[in-house]
């Protein structure tokens, strides 16, 4: 709660520098294009008064603030800072080496410069003069104006926050005033700044650092959501009636909520939320608003403060959705149950499928669908309705772009996730080690699957991965083959189940665990897990999921399923990636002549296995032959791995020039779609801070950096 409470601090870190170069005279232009890069995020970390006074000082890097909240006193922390010669500096309202009014550009600078003095005897000379002379160039960033202002509102806060980095003053008119008009106001504003946004990105341009930073993704879908038991829980017993009557009538219209605000049609609708009226001193009569308005207004505040220092961080742009995408969820049962029927019919699944689409449609403004249509690096989805399906000219929108996706409930984990990560860095080389944990027992049906799909692919790869098989029967020995392996990734082979009002499971030999139920005893998890394994992220239960456990253990990224998985498809999906890094990363770098990002490797992956699962019907219909087969599935990968624009759209002009008509490869396309487990994968967490690239081109990249550094702008 009082993360939730001085949520604006958060801002306040938004818009200091990142380091010390950043208003240097020879690093001012290319600010944006270090943001647009992800390798200079804003690094924000909430931190009780606890966990900072049980930390040494000695812990922080020597250019850290720690701003302090009113709430606190500066002098309650003198004897801890005293504690080590090398200290962080406190910021207060006053009482601190530096006030919130010292936070300028001219104070910060000259704060800065008294910091390098008191380290002069600690580090180099010529090191200390490089970040004095970096400072001493520090000037703020030249103004500029947009042609219009917006309304001060949550839904542009980041929008907002983002052009502030660049130099544009006087966005905001004043708090948003056109409630009343419906969604169309909001719409136009969200529209506007992230197109500014878009048009800033465009000036900028690719520059060198980009063949070793690609972009992570310009463009953020913004959904908030509400821990769905809040829904379910009775109403305490100590509430009397009228009471209980205002917190049913207050939690309803959450539930009912479709725009950007609140909305309240009935007397009791509105006294529930006015809540009970008082008489103040003077005579004068008042209503205080329900308690669950402020709740939620703080939760919403926090949010919004951590996505304006995410698009900040990366000069990106937030879509915030309307409350009405979240109600996509019954839309979304419905197809969770047919999914998971055991004699799906091919007509009916794709009606329902079509359902979630619509329904999923209904909660995004076509107005929004043009901006989507504008990302050029790729979406990250910051919700927890399946925007994944969402229909984006024909095809889902996890298969017409590059697809990562945030949760936002848990909501510790949300915020843990939306901070900065520094990027870990690769080599194909880094994957010569891959461990795949078994937990199948030998006479379960499927065992061994995995097994066969490898065979099949091994000798592709067999001089440069090693597939090392631990076979787990228990927590201890899941616990134990995960601690142990270093490596860089690890997948998981087994059953996984999530009931409702539950949290999740992985069954091993002799016991289901749930992953949650690990944390404090997993010292070390690869970056990058894949689980292959039913209802590792299920869409219609809770947000106790497996994937959501392993990013609280700490990886970076989980390949996971929103349905139950077919073994012998899911078991070829997995040979099929693995044969992908061992065939595809080094030559792709080399072809493109830059580093790869691990989300642009698996959303390649889903649109092959999309493409097989589409080619393979037609086959077995008989529309196709084999030979047609083999030479539209080498283009169509070609196409793929190639990053043409629509592959799918030049596969079935390849199709149509053999005899097919394309009305119905268009329908038939779309029936293998609402089949193939492509659209039950997601990428949760942050794939696009693992960067892939080689030896030789990381030894450059650091040149540049030192190029930079030393004051050569071109560098950049």
């Amino acid at each position: 709660m009082s993360l939730c409470e001085e949520s604006h601090i958060i801002m306040t870190a938004t818009l200091l520098p990142t380091n010390v170069h950043d208003l240097a005279d020879y690093a001012r232009e290319s600010l944006i294009a270090r943001r647009m890069s992800g390798t200079f995020p804003v690094h924000w970390h909430a931190q009780s008064p606890r966990a900072i006074l049980s930390s040494p000082p000695s812990a922080f890097p020597i250019f850290s603030l720690i701003i302090l909240p009113t709430t606190e006193a500066p002098q309650d922390y003198n004897q801890w800072i005293k504690s080590s010669s090398r200290h962080p500096t406190l910021v207060a309202k006053s009482g601190a080496e530096l006030s919130y009014d010292d936070l300028t550009v001219h104070g910060l600078q000259a704060h800065l410069l008294k910091v390098c003095d008191r380290w002069s005897d600690m580090f180099d000379d010529a090191d200390l003069q490089v970040v004095r002379d970096a400072l001493n160039q520090w000037k703020p960033l030249p103004k500029k104006r947009l042609s219009y202002q917006v309304g001060g509102h949550n839904s542009v806060r980041p929008n907002v926050a983002a052009l502030e980095v660049a130099g544009y003053e006087d966005l905001v008119y004043g708090r948003f005033d056109k409630q009343a008009q419906g969604l169309k106001p909001y719409v136009e504003q969200i529209v506007l700044t992230t197109n500014s946004i878009f048009d800033e990105r465009k000036a900028v341009g690719p520059r060198e650092m980009n063949r070793f930073y690609p972009p992570p993704p310009d463009l953020n879908l913004f959904a908030p959501s509400i821990y769905p038991h809040f829904f379910s829980f009775p109403a305490p017993d100590k509430l009397d009636h009228e009471e209980k009557r205002r917190f049913e009538n207050v939690r309803s219209a959450f539930k009912r909520q479709s725009g950007y605000a609140f909305e309240a049609t009935t007397d009791s609708q509105v006294s529930a939320f006015a809540g009970k009226a008082f008489v103040e001193s003077g005579g004068k009569a008042k209503a205080t608003p329900h308690p669950f308005y402020f709740l939620r207004a703080k939760e919403q505040r926090l949010a919004t403060n951590a996505m304006a220092a995410l698009a900040a961080s990366e000069f990106s742009a937030v879509i915030r959705l309307p409350n009405e995408i979240n109600r996509s969820a019954g839309a979304i049962r419905a197809f969770a149950e047919h999914y998971r029927s055991q004699q799906p019919k091919k007509r009916k699944r794709l009606e329902a499928f079509r359902k979630v689409q619509a329904r999923l449609a209904a909660g995004v403004p076509s107005d929004f669908l043009d901006l989507i249509r504008q990302s050029t690096t790729g979406l990250r989805i910051i919700s927890d309705a399946h925007l994944e399906w969402l229909d984006l000219d024909g095809l889902p929108l996890s298969i017409r772009k590059d697809c990562t996706r945030i949760p936002v409930t848990p909501g510790n984990l949300f915020i843990n996730q939306i901070a900065a990560q520094p990027a870990i860095h690769l080599t194909p080389e880094s994957f010569s080690k891959i461990l795949v944990v078994s937990a199948l027992k030998r006479t379960d049906p499927i065992n061994g699957i995995f097994e066969t799909a490898f065979s099949a692919f091994e000798p592709q790869w067999r001089d440069q991965i090693q597939i090392q098989f631990a076979e787990v029967r228990n927590k201890s020995e899941l616990v134990d083959a995960l601690n142990k392996f270093d490596g860089p990734m690890v997948v998981f082979d087994g059953h996984g189940s999530h009931k409702a009002n539950e949290p999740a499971a992985l069954h091993l030999q002799d016991e289901a665990v749930d992953i949650w139920s690990l944390n404090g005893q997993i010292h070390h998890i690869p970056p990058i897990v894949v689980l292959s394994a039913c209802d590792t992220h299920a869409a219609d239960r809770n947000h106790a999921t497996t994937a959501n456990g392993f990013m609280l253990l700490g990886a970076r990224t989980v390949l996971s399923s929103v349905f139950p998985l077919y073994a012998a498809s899911a078991a070829t999906f997995v040979a099929r990636l693995v044969f992908r890094i061992a065939g595809f990363l080094k030559p792709a770098i080399n072809i493109f002549d830059r580093s790869l990002l691990w989300s642009e490797v698996v959303s390649g992956m889903l649109r092959m296995h999309l493409l097989t699962d589409f080619l393979r019907q037609l086959l077995s219909d008989g529309q196709i032959t084999d030979e047609m087969y083999e030479e539209i599935h080498s283009q169509g990968n070609l196409a793929i791995n190639g990053s043409a624009p629509d592959p799918f759209e030049l596969v079935i002009s390849l199709l149509e020039a053999k005899g097919l008509a394309r009305q119905k490869l268009k329908l038939e396309l779309a029936t293998v779609v609402a089949h193939s487990s492509a659209i039950s994968y997601l990428q949760i967490g942050r794939p696009e801070t693992i960067v892939i690239d080689d030896e030789t081109r990381i030894k450059r990249q650091i040149e540049l950096m030192q190029k930079f550094i030393a004051r050569d702008s071109t560098a950049i």
